[in-house]
């Protein structure tokens, strides 16, 4: 498979010659811009050619080329992010492995909020409707200078931003395949005087492809923004999602499990510019968690258990961004209270306070950014995340990266009530070394080398009274390459290798884990747009047992073709088909979780 991935790496740089036309040459700044503001690693927008971090950025337009249903078909394609899919069905329960560190170590965002299950730490994405993203960044390793528990990464989902025209625009989609699989959604955007507006909704369903696995979900999404003095936006944005699924239907087991989630989340955020070197945010929210899981016998259809965790998470946050040219500062803070309540009225409280500070300091073509965050936790000792990074534009085509952070990931409350008395967080310290380089003909090149040592590891064995306690170290080490080209004749090629070596110190067996993901795209406007995605993915001996197929770790491939029609001058319509699956092949991380057939849908988008 290395070989493979190799191959198509320098068949991808080898096909862009300088025979082609100039018009593409030109393009290069535009495909390949270090100018790109990012968010997620400052909380604060600076550009690509300063962020240390190994930083991904998936586009709204991106997005609508794979004509994707979920956040899990999303994260699925980007580079370093093993998606594990307990089905890969329609829009089915899915957890993320950031450089294959444990899924409990991904922080997911939504409008600033984190998405974790409040209770437990895990990241559930499938209720987060796909149609209000604007984009996605994506930071590979810890970030905890920043966002405080993060250990293995953050997934920062950023929504789309209320309209700034009178006349109002939006889309209408609609999709049906295979097994009554089926999307609706509508959206719309505009400005009443002072006050701009972004609304939408949306339903999905599907009988479900293997083992009656059912899913189906309504969401809502509205966001408003008013202009007011002095430079000052407020903005108020509210969600409410509320997915219902079986995840679990096995004859071997006898029984099966069926969720019913609602997610419900508010925030008012005010930005104010208050000169032209001094900016100001406070952020305020609320969100809402409602999770019931429910247990039937097979042969009897009746439920014998059932699980309700009822949670509500809110807070604030407030930075200050000093900008004095060569020098960008943020200051920040931020509280969080939360609570969660069960089935038997049981409640357990999660309190926490943050400060952070940042700095990103520019000489010549150096950029040097140290950062530094305490958290004060409830459940746990203190933690204190210091981070410094180093860009350096050595030339106009290539830059290098290093990085050095100590994150951790905090207790929940599902952890404290089952574990020793007295568990601490875990925590990790990362090396990051990473270059880039635009040098070869119409092509980007990206490569990071990582080393991720982790300490206090929290297990369950039978000596512990199977209770978490923190145990062993280990290592997760390797290395990401990226090659990206520009269009050539509407042509391009987006292709990666993520390797990862774990140690555990003689804890348990070590192992590795590795990824290819190869992306050819044909976008021309006035005939077609191709999508063809294929991903490789090898979890690891242990993995990859006896019960699961003889072809495990089969390439699978996605295709989704395109057509788009100008209707008139400010409406079009996107009429697209997409093959899932498109070799049939069979790619599980347990026999329990086999993966759909192929699978064929078809849809249609209208834009005005």
């Amino acid at each position: 498979m290395k070989k493979t991935i190799t191959l198509a790496a320098l068949l991808a740089v080898g096909l862009w010659t300088p025979a082609q036309a100039q018009d593409d040459a030109d393009d290069l700044a535009l495909y390949f811009s270090r100018d790109e503001l990012v968010q997620t690693a400052t909380r604060s927008l600076k550009p690509m050619s300063q962020v240390a971090e190994n930083v991904t950025i998936i586009t709204a337009e991106e997005i609508q080329r794979m004509n994707a249903h979920s956040v899990a078909e999303i994260l699925n394609r980007v580079p370093g992010v093993f998606m594990q899919f307990n089905g890969r069905g329609f829009n089915q329960s899915t957890s993320i492995h950031i450089q294959d560190a444990d899924f409990e170590h991904a922080l997911v965002l939504l409008d600033g909020i984190r998405w974790n299950d409040i209770f437990s730490g895990m990241a559930e994405i499938h209720g987060i409707p796909v149609e209000v993203i604007d984009r996605i960044e994506i930071i590979k390793g810890p970030a905890s200078s920043t966002w405080g528990s993060s250990l293995g990464g953050v997934v920062n989902i950023i929504t789309k931003n209320p309209g700034k025209n009178m006349v109002p625009s939006g889309t209408l989609s609609a999709s049906y395949g295979e097994y009554n699989s089926q999307e609706y959604n509508a959206t719309i955007n505009g400005k009443a005087g002072p006050v701009g507006y972004f609304l939408s909704a949306g339903s999905q369903s599907s009988d479900g492809f293997l083992h009656n696995r059912f899913y189906d979900r309504e969401t809502v999404y509205g966001k408003l923004s008013v202009d007011l003095p002095h430079a000052t936006t407020l903005t108020l944005s509210s969600g409410y999602s509320e997915p219902g699924l079986r995840s679990f239907d096995s004859i071997e087991y006898a029984w099966r499990e069926d969720k019913h989630e609602r997610h419900f989340w508010n925030t008012v955020n005010l930005d104010s510019i208050i000169n032209e070197n001094l900016t100001f945010n406070i952020n305020v929210f609320r969100y809402d968690q409602k999770f019931v899981n429910k247990w039937a016998d097979l042969s009897s259809e009746i439920y014998f258990s059932e699980g309700v965790i009822d949670s509500v998470n809110q807070g604030f946050s407030s930075r200050m961004t000093f900008n004095a040219g060569s020098n960008v500062m943020v200051f920040g803070g931020e509280f969080e209270r939360a609570y969660s309540e069960d089935e038997d009225d049981a409640k357990d409280y999660d309190e926490s306070w943050a400060l952070y500070f940042h700095d990103t300091y520019t000489v010549g073509s150096v950029n040097i950014t140290p950062g530094i965050r305490y958290d004060h936790l409830s459940l746990s000792d203190n933690f204190i995340s210091p981070s410094l990074g180093i860009t350096w534009q050595v030339t106009d085509s290539t830059l290098l990266r290093a990085l050095v952070s100590k994150g951790f990931r905090k207790p929940y409350m599902y952890t404290v009530n089952y574990s020793v008395p007295g568990i601490e967080p875990e925590e990790v310290t990362s090396y990051q070394l990473g270059v880039e380089t635009s040098a070869f003909p119409y092509c980007l090149l990206k490569s990071t080398f990582f080393t991720h040592k982790a300490k206090e590891e929290w297990t369950y064995d039978e000596s512990s009274g199977w209770r978490f306690y923190n145990a062993g170290k280990t290592k997760r080490y390797g290395y990401e390459l990226v090659v990206e080209t520009i269009p050539v004749h509407h042509f391009s090629v987006n292709a990666s290798f993520t390797y990862v070596y774990t140690d555990y110190y003689d804890f348990e067996e070590n192992d590795d884990s590795y990824s290819g993901k190869i992306n050819l795209i044909y976008d021309n406007p006035e005939l077609l747009t191709v999508d063809l995605f294929g991903r490789y993915m090898w979890w690891n001996e242990d993995r990859a047992a006896a019960d699961n197929p003889p072809d495990y770790g089969t390439m699978i491939w996605d295709l989704s073709v395109t057509k788009s029609l100008q209707l008139s001058e400010k409406t079009s319509a996107d009429i697209y088909c997409t093959a899932h699956n498109l070799f049939d092949g069979r790619d599980y991380w347990i026999d329990v979780y086999d993966n759909a057939h192929r699978w064929v849908e078809g849809g249609v988008r209208f834009h005005f």
